[in-house]
Protein backbone atom coordinates (compact mmCIF):
# COMPACT_ATOMS: atom_id res chain seq x y z
CA UNK A 1 0.00 0.00 0.00
CA UNK A 2 1.32 3.43 -0.90
CA UNK A 3 1.40 5.50 2.27
CA UNK A 4 -0.54 8.70 1.69
CA UNK A 5 -1.26 9.75 5.26
CA UNK A 6 2.13 11.21 6.07
CA UNK A 7 2.82 12.46 2.55
CA UNK A 8 -0.30 14.56 2.70
CA UNK A 9 0.21 15.70 6.26
CA UNK A 10 3.75 16.85 5.52
CA UNK A 11 2.21 19.67 3.48
CA UNK A 12 -0.17 20.68 6.25
CA UNK A 13 1.81 19.91 9.39
CA UNK A 14 1.36 23.36 10.87
CA UNK A 15 -2.40 23.01 10.66
CA UNK A 16 -2.84 19.38 11.77
CA UNK A 17 0.19 18.44 13.85
CA UNK A 18 -0.63 16.89 17.21
CA UNK A 19 -0.30 19.04 20.27
CA UNK A 20 1.57 17.76 23.29
CA UNK A 21 -0.39 15.21 25.26
CA UNK A 22 -1.21 16.03 28.89
CA UNK A 23 0.79 14.43 31.69
CA UNK A 24 -1.92 11.84 32.39
CA UNK A 25 -4.93 11.13 30.17
CA UNK A 26 -8.07 9.63 31.70
CA UNK A 27 -9.66 6.86 29.64
CA UNK A 28 -12.79 4.75 30.19
CA UNK A 29 -12.36 2.27 33.02
CA UNK A 30 -13.78 -0.55 30.89
CA UNK A 31 -11.08 -0.03 28.23
CA UNK A 32 -8.28 -1.19 30.52
CA UNK A 33 -8.63 -4.95 29.97
CA UNK A 34 -9.00 -4.98 26.14
CA UNK A 35 -6.19 -2.45 25.66
CA UNK A 36 -3.74 -4.26 27.94
CA UNK A 37 -4.62 -7.57 26.23
CA UNK A 38 -3.45 -6.19 22.85
CA UNK A 39 0.24 -5.12 22.92
CA UNK A 40 0.04 -3.18 19.62
CA UNK A 41 -3.07 -1.32 20.74
CA UNK A 42 -1.48 -0.59 24.11
CA UNK A 43 1.65 0.79 22.44
CA UNK A 44 -0.46 3.01 20.20
CA UNK A 45 -2.45 4.32 23.16
CA UNK A 46 0.80 5.17 24.96
CA UNK A 47 2.17 6.90 21.86
CA UNK A 48 -1.03 8.88 21.32
CA UNK A 49 -1.74 9.92 24.90
CA UNK A 50 1.40 9.37 26.95
CA UNK A 51 0.68 8.23 30.49
CA UNK A 52 -2.91 7.05 30.87
CA UNK A 53 -5.20 6.18 33.75
CA UNK A 54 -8.28 4.03 33.23
CA UNK A 55 -10.36 5.95 35.73
CA UNK A 56 -12.97 7.84 33.68
CA UNK A 57 -16.58 6.80 34.25
CA UNK A 58 -18.48 9.65 32.57
CA UNK A 59 -20.70 8.72 29.64
CA UNK A 60 -18.41 10.59 27.22
CA UNK A 61 -15.11 9.07 28.44
CA UNK A 62 -12.52 8.30 25.75
CA UNK A 63 -12.42 4.63 24.68
CA UNK A 64 -9.57 3.30 22.48
CA UNK A 65 -11.49 1.40 19.84
CA UNK A 66 -9.21 0.01 17.14
CA UNK A 67 -5.75 0.32 15.61
CA UNK A 68 -5.51 0.52 11.82
CA UNK A 69 -2.11 -0.33 10.38
CA UNK A 70 -0.79 1.17 7.15
CA UNK A 71 2.63 1.06 5.46
CA UNK A 72 4.58 3.19 7.92
CA UNK A 73 1.90 4.76 10.09
CA UNK A 74 -0.85 3.61 12.41
CA UNK A 75 -4.22 5.21 13.01
CA UNK A 76 -5.68 4.88 16.49
CA UNK A 77 -9.45 5.22 16.49
CA UNK A 78 -11.21 6.21 19.70
CA UNK A 79 -14.82 6.94 20.55
CA UNK A 80 -16.65 8.98 23.13
CA UNK A 81 -18.20 6.53 25.57
CA UNK A 82 -18.17 2.76 25.96
CA UNK A 83 -19.32 0.83 22.84
CA UNK A 84 -22.85 -0.50 23.14
CA UNK A 85 -23.78 1.67 26.12
CA UNK A 86 -25.84 4.38 24.40
CA UNK A 87 -29.40 4.66 23.08
CA UNK A 88 -30.76 2.70 20.12
CA UNK A 89 -30.51 5.66 17.74
CA UNK A 90 -27.24 7.05 19.12
CA UNK A 91 -24.11 6.74 16.99
CA UNK A 92 -20.53 6.38 18.20
CA UNK A 93 -18.64 9.68 18.08
CA UNK A 94 -15.25 8.82 16.55
CA UNK A 95 -11.85 10.50 16.73
CA UNK A 96 -8.50 9.52 15.21
CA UNK A 97 -4.80 9.92 15.98
CA UNK A 98 -2.25 9.31 13.21
CA UNK A 99 0.94 7.77 14.63
CA UNK A 100 4.16 7.72 12.60
CA UNK A 101 6.38 4.65 12.91
CA UNK A 102 10.03 5.54 12.31
CA UNK A 103 13.15 3.61 13.37
CA UNK A 104 11.23 1.78 16.07
CA UNK A 105 9.68 4.95 17.52
CA UNK A 106 5.99 5.84 17.46
CA UNK A 107 5.14 9.54 17.31
CA UNK A 108 1.67 11.11 17.12
CA UNK A 109 1.56 13.20 13.97
CA UNK A 110 -2.01 14.49 13.61
CA UNK A 111 -5.32 14.34 15.43
CA UNK A 112 -8.87 14.44 14.10
CA UNK A 113 -11.37 15.08 16.87
CA UNK A 114 -14.97 13.88 16.44
CA UNK A 115 -14.73 13.38 12.68
CA UNK A 116 -17.88 11.21 12.42
CA UNK A 117 -20.82 9.80 14.35
CA UNK A 118 -21.74 6.31 13.19
CA UNK A 119 -23.75 3.24 14.10
CA UNK A 120 -26.34 2.66 16.82
CA UNK A 121 -26.25 2.00 20.55
CA UNK A 122 -22.98 3.96 20.52
CA UNK A 123 -21.26 1.19 18.58
CA UNK A 124 -19.68 0.61 15.16
CA UNK A 125 -19.81 -3.02 14.03
CA UNK A 126 -16.41 -3.08 12.30
CA UNK A 127 -13.74 -0.82 10.82
CA UNK A 128 -11.17 -2.05 8.29
CA UNK A 129 -8.22 -0.37 6.52
CA UNK A 130 -8.46 -0.21 2.71
CA UNK A 131 -7.04 1.73 -0.25
CA UNK A 132 -9.22 4.04 -2.36
CA UNK A 133 -7.71 5.49 -5.54
CA UNK A 134 -4.22 5.25 -4.05
CA UNK A 135 -5.16 6.89 -0.74
CA UNK A 136 -5.03 5.15 2.62
CA UNK A 137 -8.61 4.83 3.79
CA UNK A 138 -10.97 2.77 5.89
CA UNK A 139 -14.48 1.34 5.71
CA UNK A 140 -16.78 1.50 8.73
CA UNK A 141 -19.61 -1.02 9.01
CA UNK A 142 -22.65 -0.01 11.06
CA UNK A 143 -25.74 -1.94 12.09
CA UNK A 144 -29.13 -0.49 12.89
CA UNK A 145 -32.42 -2.08 13.91
CA UNK A 146 -35.81 -0.39 13.57
CA UNK A 147 -39.15 -2.16 14.13
CA UNK A 148 -37.52 -5.56 13.80
CA UNK A 149 -35.76 -4.69 10.54
CA UNK A 150 -32.00 -4.93 10.80
CA UNK A 151 -29.77 -3.17 8.28
CA UNK A 152 -26.01 -3.00 7.81
CA UNK A 153 -24.44 -0.08 5.97
CA UNK A 154 -20.96 1.15 5.03
CA UNK A 155 -19.25 4.51 5.40
CA UNK A 156 -15.90 5.33 3.80
CA UNK A 157 -13.17 7.74 4.92
CA UNK A 158 -9.89 8.59 3.16
CA UNK A 159 -6.70 10.42 4.15
CA UNK A 160 -6.07 12.88 1.34
CA UNK A 161 -4.09 16.13 1.10
CA UNK A 162 -3.72 16.45 4.84
CA UNK A 163 -7.37 15.85 5.64
CA UNK A 164 -9.54 12.97 6.78
CA UNK A 165 -12.39 13.04 4.27
CA UNK A 166 -15.84 11.52 4.62
CA UNK A 167 -16.58 10.12 1.16
CA UNK A 168 -20.31 10.26 1.98
CA UNK A 169 -21.77 7.67 -0.44
CA UNK A 170 -24.94 8.87 -2.18
CA UNK A 171 -27.23 6.98 -1.90
CA UNK A 172 -26.05 5.16 1.25
CA UNK A 173 -24.35 1.79 0.75
CA UNK A 174 -26.56 -0.78 2.49
CA UNK A 175 -24.99 -4.25 2.36
CA UNK A 176 -27.45 -6.31 4.40
CA UNK A 177 -31.12 -6.26 5.29
CA UNK A 178 -32.87 -8.77 7.55
CA UNK A 179 -36.53 -8.12 8.20
CA UNK A 180 -37.43 -11.48 9.67
CA UNK A 181 -38.58 -14.84 8.36
CA UNK A 182 -41.29 -13.63 5.96
CA UNK A 183 -39.63 -10.39 4.84
CA UNK A 184 -37.20 -9.93 1.93
CA UNK A 185 -33.52 -10.24 2.80
CA UNK A 186 -30.47 -8.68 1.16
CA UNK A 187 -26.83 -9.72 1.38
CA UNK A 188 -24.12 -7.90 -0.56
CA UNK A 189 -20.42 -8.17 -1.28
CA UNK A 190 -18.34 -5.14 -2.27
CA UNK A 191 -14.92 -4.22 -3.64
CA UNK A 192 -13.06 -1.37 -5.29
CA UNK A 193 -12.39 -2.11 -8.95
CA UNK A 194 -8.69 -3.06 -9.35
CA UNK A 195 -8.58 -1.35 -12.76
CA UNK A 196 -10.72 1.73 -12.14
CA UNK A 197 -9.67 2.32 -8.55
CA UNK A 198 -12.26 5.07 -8.09
CA UNK A 199 -15.17 2.65 -8.50
CA UNK A 200 -16.94 0.90 -5.64
CA UNK A 201 -18.77 -2.19 -6.89
CA UNK A 202 -21.57 -3.70 -4.79
CA UNK A 203 -23.15 -7.03 -5.76
CA UNK A 204 -26.51 -7.78 -4.14
CA UNK A 205 -28.30 -11.05 -3.60
CA UNK A 206 -31.97 -10.51 -2.83
CA UNK A 207 -34.23 -13.26 -1.55
CA UNK A 208 -37.99 -12.70 -1.40
CA UNK A 209 -41.05 -14.97 -1.58
CA UNK A 210 -38.96 -18.08 -2.25
CA UNK A 211 -37.10 -16.53 -5.20
CA UNK A 212 -33.70 -14.87 -5.48
CA UNK A 213 -32.09 -12.43 -7.86
CA UNK A 214 -28.71 -10.71 -8.33
CA UNK A 215 -28.20 -6.99 -8.93
CA UNK A 216 -25.15 -4.71 -9.13
CA UNK A 217 -24.62 -1.04 -8.39
CA UNK A 218 -21.47 1.03 -8.87
CA UNK A 219 -20.44 4.20 -7.04
CA UNK A 220 -17.59 6.35 -8.42
CA UNK A 221 -15.35 8.75 -6.51
CA UNK A 222 -16.05 12.22 -7.88
CA UNK A 223 -15.12 15.49 -6.23
CA UNK A 224 -14.26 13.79 -2.95
CA UNK A 225 -17.56 11.88 -2.71
CA UNK A 226 -18.80 8.46 -3.78
CA UNK A 227 -21.70 9.00 -6.17
CA UNK A 228 -23.87 6.35 -7.80
CA UNK A 229 -22.78 6.02 -11.42
CA UNK A 230 -24.29 2.76 -12.69
CA UNK A 231 -27.20 0.60 -11.66
CA UNK A 232 -28.98 1.28 -8.39
CA UNK A 233 -29.42 -0.36 -4.98
CA UNK A 234 -32.39 -2.75 -4.88
CA UNK A 235 -35.59 -1.24 -3.43
CA UNK A 236 -35.39 -3.71 -0.54
CA UNK A 237 -32.48 -1.67 0.87
CA UNK A 238 -34.49 1.56 1.09
CA UNK A 239 -35.05 2.79 4.63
Amino acid sequence: MRLTILLGFALFASATSASAAPAVTSLCTTAKAPVEADPKLAAAVEAAFGAVAYDATAADCQYPLKLLRYASADVLLTQDGVPGQDCAQCGALLSAVVIQRLNGAMNPFARFREFAKLGAFGRVADIAPITIDGDDAFAAESERSVDGRRTTSLDFFAFHAGALTDLDPTPPVVIAVDGGKEAPSVKATWFFDPIDKTSLVVDYKIEAKGASRIERAVWRLQGGHLTLSRGKPPPETAR
